[in-house]
């Protein structure tokens, strides 16, 4: 059952959560979390929203490993990345304090997300018609 559920929804309820109860000023992406001097001597900044993306991107990663897989499972979990590509898509376009680059660059992960899993998916099923004989031209 935990192998259909998309990881990326996760990140998205965790940026929902934030953003929605946040206190008013400074939003949390914005918020710097570390300061690092580095040995040219310019200063790293790592913001909330950094930490944020970089933790999406690890989700990213294993949901593209998980897309190779078939099965039930898996084509339903394609089938929720797309529901969690709309409802980013839609909460972008719509909803205050979803509207910045920390959000778009999620939202177009989501997007990959469900564009791999479909393109594993077809090409797959592909290979597997041309390796069992059938639809030969």
């Amino acid at each position: 059952m935990y192998q259909m559920f998309p990881l990326l929804a996760f990140s998205l309820v965790v940026y929902a959560v934030l953003s929605l109860t946040g206190a008013a000023g400074q939003f949390w992406y914005d918020t710097v979390v570390l300061e690092l001097t580095m040995v040219s001597g310019e200063i790293w900044t790592v913001t909330g929203g950094d930490i944020f993306l970089l933790v999406s991107m690890g989700l990213l990663f294993v949901e593209l490993l998980r897309s190779t897989k078939t099965g039930s499972e898996s084509i339903m979990n394609h089938a929720l990345s797309v529901v969690v590509f709309i409802v980013s898509l839609l909460l972008f376009i719509i909803v205050k304090g979803f509207g910045n680059s920390v959000f778009f660059l999620f939202m177009t992960m989501t997007f990959l997300d469900f564009m791999a899993g479909f393109i594993v998916t077809t090409v797959t099923a592909r290979r597997d018609l041309s390796v069992g004989g059938g639809l030969s031209a």
